[in-house]
This record gives C-alpha cells, sequence and structure tokens, in this order.
C-alpha cells in the first residue's frame, strides 16, 4: 500500500486522476508552496497508525457540526489510500478523496489575492474571471469552536480548544449539578442556547443537592464554607379552585465545616454558592459541551450518550418530538384562512358579499349597522344592560393521592385510636431504650447475647436490689463493654482511641514546674521593663488573670485515680463492680466530646457525685450507685456505650458477611424459583395428559370360572358349554349313517359351529385386546396421577424453600431499621420484628417460650424538620388553610388524633391489640401519599402482627394468673430469709427468667464473671506435689513398694 502526501499535509495518489480538471493544462502557476514527491512505501505500522487515527470531536462550520467520514473496509494491504492527516479520514478511491474538500465556486477574480493554503485547478480560461474548483484545506482560518464559541480557527486549533474547554469546564462545574440539570434539559425544545442557559440557571440559581459545598451566611452576615447532607423539598399546595396557597420550598441540613463541624437546618436565603462556580458562562459552555440536536426547527436538545449513560437518564425520543410526528402535525393543521379583499372581487362576488354581510348586521367596510338619530354605542341614559350570570369554571378534577394535608377533613368525630405509653418511663427515655433493645437483639451474635423481649429488657433496667443480681442487666452492660477492647488490649473504637491519646498526651496539672520551665514562663508584672508599649502592657496583665475553669458537676476523675480501666477491660476483671468502674471511665471519656458531655454529665453526677465522701474502696461506691441508679440514667448510659460498639471492626464485618449472606440467599431463591415454574409447567402438562386419560366410571364386568381339569367345547344348537364324555348328543363322526341326508345335514351342522367358534374366538381376542388397552390407560393414569402428586409435594416443598429464603433475607437485613411509614401528620411507625430479628426471637433463648419479641406497633412523633414544614406552618399560611378548611393543621391534629398526640420525635407511644391495628387501618385514608404507602404495609404484615400480639397478650395473661396463684399458694418447709426473699423477687421479677445459653455455649463462662487465670508452671508443680500421696522411700531414696 503506497501513501503519497501532498500540500497541507494530505496523502495522495502520484498519478493524476482519470477526469476533465487534471488533464488540462493550467493558465496561470499554482502556489508555489505545493510539493510534490515520489511514491513512497509505507511499513505496515505506519499503515496501522494512519488507520487508527481517531476521529476528533465534531467541530463546527458555517455553525454545522463536521460531519466525519468512517473507515472503508481495506480488503487488500496492497491498495493504495488516500488519508486527510487533521481528520484522520480514509479514502480508497482518488475521486471521492477531492470531493471530500472541493466544492464548486462560480467565479474568482483573476487579480484578487489566492490564498498559498488554496490549492486551484484550472478547468478553463475567460478574460476577466476564472471558473474553478477549490478545495478547502484544515489550514483554513473557518472553523469553530463547539464549546467555547470562538471562531476563526483552524480544524487542528479548534479541536485543541475543545480539549482545553472542556477540561476546564470538568474542573470547575459542580459535579453535583450536572445529573439535575441535564435531566432538566433531555428533550428540551427550547430552540436557542442563550433562552435555555437564562431558564436553567433562574431554575437553579437558589436550588441545591446533598454533597455541595456552599457559603453559608449566617443571622449576622458572617460567612462561612459548608456542606449540604440532606434536603427536604415540600412541594407547593393548591386550593380546590387552582390557586396557588403555598408555593414550594426547600430546607437544607447543613454541616458548617469551621465551627467544629455543627450541623444546622437552614433554607436557600442562607445559602450561595462560590460566584466563579455557577455562572452562565460555565453553565453555557457546559450545556455546549453536553448536549446536541439535528438539523431542523423543533428539534429537541439530546444529551450525549455517555452521559445519558453515566446518568441513567431517558434514551429513547418521545414519539410527539420525533421529525416525522411533527412534519405529519403541522400537515394536518388547518391553515389560517386569508381574508380577501373587496376590490379583488368580481361584481358578483361583491354583491354576495354585501347582502351576506347586511345579514350579519354589519356594513360592508367591517363595521357595525348605522343608527340613525344616535349619536353614541352605549345604552340611553338610565338604561342598564341586563347581565348574563358568569358560570363559575368548574374545579379541577383531583388525582389522588396528593399531600395527606390537603385532603378535607371529614368532621365524623372519628379520631385516631388512643396511644399508651410505658407505665413510670418519660418519654424521651423510650426511644433510647427501643434503639439499644433492637441493636442488641439484631446483632445478637456479636455481642453473644440471647435474644430477649422488650419486657425483660424494661424489667431489668428497672431491676435494684444490692445483694441479688440480674444476670440480663450485667450481660448486657459486660457484653457491649468487651466489645470496646479486644482481650490484647487494643481499643477497637477510633474516637474512644483518640480521646486516650489526647489524654496521655497532656500535662498533668498537679506535676510541678521544673526550674527551667518556670523561667520561660510569662514573665511577673516586676520584670516589666520601664519603657514598655501598651500591647505589652496588655499581655502582661492578661497573662496574670486566673482562667476561668468549666465547672464540672462529678467527681469521677478523682474516683478513677489510679484504676487502669483499660487493663481491667482487657483482662475481663468485671467482677465486684469492675465493670461497673470500667463504665464509669469509659463515660467520663466521652464527657470530653461536646455532644455527648450533657448525657455522660449527668450519668457520672449519680455515679460519683460531688458531695459524696472519698470511699477507701471506689468500686464498692461505684457499685452501689448504680444500684440506686434510675431507668433513664442506665439507660442513656448503656445507649452511650451501645453507640460506641457499634463503630467497631468486628460489627462492621458483621454487616459485611450478612450482606454477602444475603446475595447467597437471593441467588438460592432465584434457583429454587426457577425450579418452582419448571415444575408448575410440568405439572401443568401431567394434569392435561391425566385429564385426557381419565377412566369412564363404568361398573366392572363379571369374570367367569372355569375349571382347569376339564376340556370344554362349544354346542352349537344350545349354546351351552357341555364337557366330554359329560352326555353329549352329538354322534361321534366315526358312527355309522344312515343315509346321505343325515351326513349332509351333520356337514352343515359341522360348517356352521366351526362359524360360530371362529366369530366367537374373534370376539374373545377382541375383548381381551380392549381389555388390554383399557389396562395399559389405567397403568398410565396411576402412573400420571402419582406423578402430579409428587410434583405438587415438590413445588410444595420449594415453595416453603423460598419463603425460608425470605425469611433468611429479613433476618440478614440488618444495616437499618425499616420504618413501616408515616400518616398525615407525620407520625412514623415502625414494627421492629420486620426486618433483622426472627418474628418470636431466637428459637435457642431461654425465653422463646414467650412466643414473642415486642409485640407491638410502636409511634413515634414528627421531627422538627417536618412538623415546621407540615404543621407548625407559619401565620399567612395558617391564615389561609383556616379560610379554605375552617381550621389550621395543628387545629385538626388536635381534633381527629384526640388526647393522645405526640409532639416531637422524643416522645413515643404503642398498639399492642389488633382491635387498635384494625381501627388505626381504618382511620387511615387511602387519598393522602403517606398513609396510601402506610395502608398498603399494614395490610401486608398484618397477619405476622396480630399473630405476635396475640402471644404477646396471652403470655401477659398468663404470667399474671401465674403470680396470683404463687402469692395465694401456702409457703412449704424452711427456708433462711435470703432464700425466702430471692424466691420472692425471682417469682416477682420476670427478667430473673433469662439465661445467656449462648456465651455458656461458646465460652463456658458468663460475661459478667472474670475469666479463670490460668497457673504458672511452679503453681501447677507445686499443687500437683501438694495433692499426690505421701510415699515411703528405702535407704536407696527409691518409694518402697509391695514388692
Amino acid at each position: 500500500m503506497h501513501f503519497r502526501e501532498d500540500h497541507a499535509g494530505l496523502y495522495s495518489h502520484s498519478q493524476a486522476p482519470q477526469n476533465d480538471y487534471p488533464r488540462r493544462a493550467p493558465t496561470f502557476a499554482l502556489p508555489s508552496d505545493l510539493d510534490f514527491t515520489a511514491i513512497a512505501p509505507l511499513s505496515n505500522l505506519d499503515i496501522a497508525n494512519i488507520l487508527q487515527h481517531a476521529q476528533q470531536a465534531p467541530v463546527l462550520y458555517k455553525r454545522k457540526p463536521v460531519a466525519l467520514i468512517p473507515h472503508p473496509p481495506i480488503v487488500n494491504d496492497a491498495a493504495e489510500v488516500w488519508v486527510v492527516d487533521a481528520t484522520g479520514e480514509v479514502f480508497t478511491e482518488y475521486e471521492k478523496y477531492l470531493k471530500r474538500f472541493v466544492q464548486p465556486v462560480d467565479s474568482v477574480d483573476v487579480h484578487a489575492n489566492i490564498s498559498p493554503d488554496t490549492t486551484i485547478f484550472i478547468r478553463q480560461a475567460t478574460h476577466d474571471t476564472i471558473p474553478l474548483l477549490a478545495r478547502l484545506t484544515s489550514k483554513q482560518k473557518k472553523f469553530t469552536d463547539a464549546v467555547n464559541g470562538k471562531s476563526g480557527l483552524t480544524y487542528a486549533d479548534a479541536i485543541a480548544s475543545e480539549n482545553h474547554s472542556a477540561e476546564a469546564i470538568d474542573d470547575i462545574f459542580p459535579r453535583k449539578l450536572r445529573e439535575p440539570i441535564l435531566r432538566k434539559v433531555q428533550f428540551s425544545t427550547t430552540s436557542r442556547m442563550d433562552e435555555l442557559v437564562n431558564i436553567i440557571y433562574d431554575e437553579f440559581k437558589h436550588e441545591y443537592f446533598p454533597g455541595e459545598h456552599v457559603i453559608v451566611t449566617l443571622e449576622n452576615s458572617e460567612a462561612m464554607p459548608g456542606l449540604i447532607r440532606e434536603k427536604a423539598r415540600f412541594p407547593q399546595i393548591k386550593g380546590p379552585d387552582g390557586q396557588i396557597q403555598r408555593h414550594a420550598f426547600s430546607r437544607y441540613f447543613v454541616r458548617i465545616e469551621e465551627i467544629n463541624a455543627e450541623e444546622a437546618i437552614l433554607d436557600s436565603k442562607h445559602l450561595r454558592r462560590d460566584r466563579k462556580v455557577f455562572t452562565k458562562l460555565n453553565l453555557r459552555a457546559f450545556l455546549k459541551k453536553s448536549l446536541a440536536r439535528e438539523a431542523w426547527n423543533g428539534a429537541p436538545w439530546l444529551v450525549n450518550e455517555n452521559l445519558a449513560l453515566r446518568y441513567r437518564l431517558p434514551m429513547e425520543i418521545p414519539h410527539h418530538l420525533m421529525k416525522e410526528a411533527q412534519s405529519l402535525l403541522k400537515t394536518h393543521l388547518p391553515k389560517p384562512r386569508q381574508r380577501r379583499s373587496i376590490k379583488n372581487m368580481t361584481p358578483e362576488e361583491q354583491h354576495q358579499f354585501r347582502l351576506e354581510q347586511q345579514a350579519r348586521g354589519r356594513q360592508p367596510n367591517g363595521h357595525g349597522p348605522h343608527l340613525h338619530g344616535l349619536q353614541h354605542a352605549g345604552p340611553p341614559p338610565g338604561y342598564m344592560l341586563p347581565s348574563m350570570p358568569v358560570r363559575p369554571p368548574p374545579p379541577p378534577v383531583i388525582k389522588y393521592p396528593i399531600e395527606d394535608t390537603d385532603i378535607s377533613p371529614k368532621n365524623n368525630g372519628v379520631v385516631r385510636p388512643p396511644l399508651k405509653a410505658l407505665p413510670d418511663i418519660d418519654m424521651s427515655t423510650v426511644g433510647a431504650l427501643l434503639e439499644v433493645w433492637n441493636t442488641l437483639n439484631v446483632q445478637a451474635e456479636v455481642y453473644v447475647l440471647d435474644s430477649f423481649t422488650f419486657d425483660d429488657c424494661v424489667a431489668a433496667m428497672r431491676f435494684q436490689h444490692a445483694d441479688i443480681k440480674c444476670e440480663l442487666l450485667e450481660e448486657m452492660f459486660c457484653a457491649v463493654l468487651k466489645q470496646l477492647v479486644t482481650a490484647q488490649g487494643t481499643i477497637e473504637v477510633e474516637l474512644l482511641r483518640s480521646l486516650v491519646l489526647n489524654e496521655d498526651e497532656t500535662p498533668d496539672e498537679s506535676t510541678e514546674a521544673t526550674p527551667n520551665e518556670s523561667k520561660a514562663s510569662t514573665p511577673a508584672v516586676d520584670d516589666v521593663p520601664a519603657r514598655s508599649t501598651r500591647s505589652r502592657l496588655s499581655q502582661v496583665e492578661n497573662a496574670q488573670q486566673a482562667t476561668p475553669e468549666p465547672l464540672i458537676p462529678h467527681k469521677a476523675k478523682e474516683v478513677l485515680q489510679g484504676f487502669d480501666w483499660k487493663s481491667a477491660l482487657a483482662h475481663r476483671e468485671v467482677e465486684d463492680g469492675g465493670w461497673q468502674m470500667i463504665l464509669l471511665a469509659v463515660l467520663y471519656q466521652l464527657s470530653r466530646v461536646p455532644s455527648q458531655s450533657e448525657s455522660c454529665d449527668r450519668v457520672l453526677a449519680f455515679l460519683a457525685p460531688l458531695d459524696e465522701p472519698t470511699s477507701e474502696d471506689p468500686k464498692e461506691l461505684v457499685r452501689t450507685r448504680f444500684v440506686q441508679m434510675d431507668v433513664g440514667l442506665r439507660t442513656a448510659a448503656l445507649q452511650a456505650i451501645t453507640l460506641l460498639s457499634v463503630t467497631t471492626k468486628t460489627l462492621k464485618k458483621f454487616l459485611e458477611q450478612c450482606s454477602e449472606d444475603q446475595t447467597d440467599v437471593r441467588k438460592k431463591k432465584l434457583e429454587l424459583q426457577r425450579e418452582r415454574k419448571t415444575a408448575i409447567e410440568e405439572l401443568t402438562n401431567k394434569e392435561r395428559e391425566r385429564s385426557a386419560l381419565a377412566p369412564v366410571t363404568l361398573p366392572p364386568s363379571p369374570i367367569v370360572e372355569i375349571p382347569a381339569d376339564t376340556d370344554t367345547v362349544m354346542d352349537t344348537t344350545e349354546g351351552s358349554i357341555a364337557t366330554n364324555g359329560a352326555g353329549s348328543s352329538e354322534p361321534e363322526e366315526d358312527a355309522p349313517t344312515a343315509n346321505r341326508s343325515l351326513r349332509r345335514s351333520n356337514n352343515d351342522r359341522k360348517r356352521k359351529r366351526d362359524e360360530e367358534t371362529a366369530r366367537r374366538n374373534a370376539e374373545e381376542q377382541r375383548r381381551k385386546q380392549a381389555a388390554a388397552l383399557e389396562e395399559k390407560k389405567k397403568k398410565q393414569y396411576a402412573a400420571l396421577v402419582r406423578d402430579c402428586e409428587l410434583l405438587k409435594e415438590r413445588i410444595m416443598d420449594l415453595e416453603a424453600r423460598i419463603a425460608d429464603c425470605d425469611d433468611d433475607l429479613r433476618e440478614a437485613d440488618v444495616q437499618r431499621t425499616k420504618l413501616l411509614g408515616k400518616d398525615r401528620f407525620c407520625n412514623r411507625y415502625y414494627w421492629f420484628e420486620r426486618n433483622g430479628q426472627p418474628f418470636g426471637g431466637l428459637s435457642s433463648s431461654s425465653t422463646s417460650t414467650r412466643g414473642y419479641a415486642n409485640g407491638r406497633i410502636w409511634v413515634q412523633g414528627p421531627d422538627d424538620l417536618e412538623r415546621e414544614g407540615f404543621i407548625d406552618l407559619p401565620k399567612d399560611l395558617q391564615a389561609v388553610y383556616r379560610a379554605h378548611w375552617g381550621m389550621t393543621v395543628p387545629e385538626r391534629r388536635e381534633q381527629e388524633e384526640g388526647l393522645t398526640s405526640l409532639a416531637n420525635a422524643h416522645e413515643w407511644g404503642f398498639y399492642e391489640t389488633p382491635d387498635e391495628l384494625d381501627s388505626l387501618i381504618g382511620w387511615l385514608d387511602d387519598r393522602g401519599e403517606r398513609e396510601k404507602k402506610l395502608r398498603r404495609e399494614f395490610f401486608e404484615w398484618r397477619e405476622k402482627i396480630t399473630t405476635y400480639m396475640r402471644a404477646y397478650k396471652s403470655y401477659n395473661d398468663n404470667e399474671a394468673a401465674r403470680r396470683l396463684e404463687a402469692e395465694e399458694e401456702p409457703k412449704k418447709g424452711i427456708a433462711t430469709r435470703r432464700q425466702t426473699q430471692e424466691s420472692e423477687i425471682t417469682a416477682k421479677e420476670r427478667c430473673m427468667d433469662w439465661r445467656n445459653t449462648m456465651v455458656m455455649d461458646e465460652q463456658k463462662r458468663l460475661h459478667s464473671v472474670n475469666p479463670v487465670k490460668k497457673p504458672t508452671r511452679k503453681e501447677a508443680a507445686a499443687a500437683a506435689k501438694a495433692t499426690a500421696p505421701s510415699a515411703m522411700i528405702g535407704r536407696s531414696g527409691k518409694p518402697l513398694t509391695r514388692q
């Protein structure tokens, strides 16, 4: 394959093509920069590099993209090709190569200045003008950058400018804005790019998205950088008449980076972007780089294919936006009727036109009729024209579901079923208690804890006795504390590790300063020179002022003096107040975190109060104070250390393992579903075959028993069966005959008898064949029935295994607690058994006979963001709502929820009976968006929920009856006071029945028991020597034996 390079970097064939203009002699000289070199063969590597030249992004030529020609198939490697070096286009024919950049020009002035970059081939010459074919080369500055609009570039410069502009746009334009903007402009029919840029800029100027960096403007006009964490969008509210009652708006959960990563809820008025990031210039460049459209009027904008695939945008153009649909629409639209002037009409047409205008009451000139005697067009004085009643437009059709609060109140007196609350427990404690119980039951394998019911957890938190231990209470705290530090002494929690390191690096205040340190300290007032500046004096005065120390409401530091909690936790020294001291130390470390200091200080102030005298045994002091602690403080302490434990590597590995298990179970479920589908299809075919072979129900035919020791023959005369030698009346064949007629009659009877015998044999054979065929059909039918039964059993087994897979998937879904839904006032509904744990707890648990885990539907109040956006509206919106519905949203909530209304997200209530659940479902309105989803979830899980609600009620009723019988039963035998007290507490407190069998099976000891220390070799030898029996030793020093 041979190439030749000519002017403008183009490869061409050395010989002239077979057409008109190359063979004619030129009449003036060609440009001097043309250099025709000899044909030089290229290597295979050069040919491959030319053929694999990547086509550049399309630049613009005369406002239209330059469409590059694809590479043609090259069969013969020895063929000659022509390559455009700038674009990488390959041609196998010289004619097509010339036509690529050759365009006809009518004429050109001979005396005009011809650019040396343009090659001219002459066809013929005249006096003043020369018709020619001019080839536009890639060196002409007639190309435009499609990204930034820069024109007057060569093709190579336009390509380089586009690449540079694209890289700049990728670096500057916000990544979080790209997907929503591209989704908005996809299939947009806005004709001009400038108009599209203005529309998108105005819409997204005050719209922000999670993950976007913004500038937060505080109330004091101070600007700080922030990060959008979450976004809540509240829809537009319209009345029945279509008027807008509330415009759509958004609230943002923003993390302020300079204020210790504090988080705040702000609206768009307090947020803005960097002015250099989101500008119309950058937006225009981004849209030009990302969009394209066809060259016909009304063509929609289309996002580039790679971006559409990356952001999962719709790529199928709607039918009404396609070119064929637009053309068809324009064809069928009625054309506007053109008015014909009266001057252009014939006399007959003018006469007919005047008659029609007079019949309509108008003059031919287009004005109304002329009324003689009236100088004004209005009614006479004192006369009022009758006004026609204007019908109001019909209300728009409401398409449900809609916003729940936009549905009209029913005003029928039906309220939500009253909520119940836990007795003697603050509502703010219930949420933390549920969180701890759910975490310890869902991640029971990590904490090595048997599952326990929520009522057992509440009873354990309430348990207060100095001498009797509650195994459930101690196991919960010890199991969680063991997750913080490994047996090798490694702290698993990053936050706790950093707090300990900071504490170790901080010098002790009690340490006396060395002489060198005292010299380097701030000089006293006496050291101030006589001529000092004001700044120097102010520094000395500030150094003299004592720094106020924050008030600490506890003396945990003094109690923990000399106690190494890390070593104690690593060696699992938890008995005799050990785990209470470790708990005190961990909470003391957490109190240094600003977000947890308040809750930790409350617990520390109770465990180590300031007014408590110093004790010689701090462990006993802390243990005694913990026994006296109430439910709220115990829950706060357990919640704090549980939140620390969920950040350990062990729990993260458990979550990853659960995710992998879910993947395996999903694959197994798909295989089982395929098998079930195949089995169902096979069963359908078998049932069809069985229906075709179903026998007709007829009575069975009788069976005639024939003796086996007799020879039977057929009697043709009587039609009966006679035995040989049993009085047969037929004559024997060798008997003498009387005459000829007798022999003839005997021959006829024999012939008839043979025919009858043959006929009977044929019928018997057909009957046997029919019976055999029927027997075969019966066997096939019985086999099909048996196969159908086996297939049904197999399908039932597969469905049971698929149900087990569903349970495994539900129990392995431990990443987060799923919400059932929200009602019209944004109350949240939970059923904690829905995911992450078995419905009734672990079957191997010591309390599995209870038959339930929680047995309630829990309701949480609305959070602050939802309450401000849907319930506590501004006064103007509340006034609009009152004018429309006759009440405000808070008044409607009070009317429809009754007396048991939850104010905020810290308040909780529950339902515990199936009747209350049915009443709640009846109260919900499926015309609302939130309540429709909630009703669907309730209907899906209702059977399971009511089953375990009944189990919860049944156990509580039986337990109450058992306790009543135990109180009435007389005591038998003699028991000590301690035994009597323990038995009474065990019978009274339900949490005393729980045992941690899981840890006993794995570790052979409880979490709250110290491990048995292994003796050293010397201690083992001494113990063995002490326990060995003494033996008599003889003179030789050896023990004496019987021998």
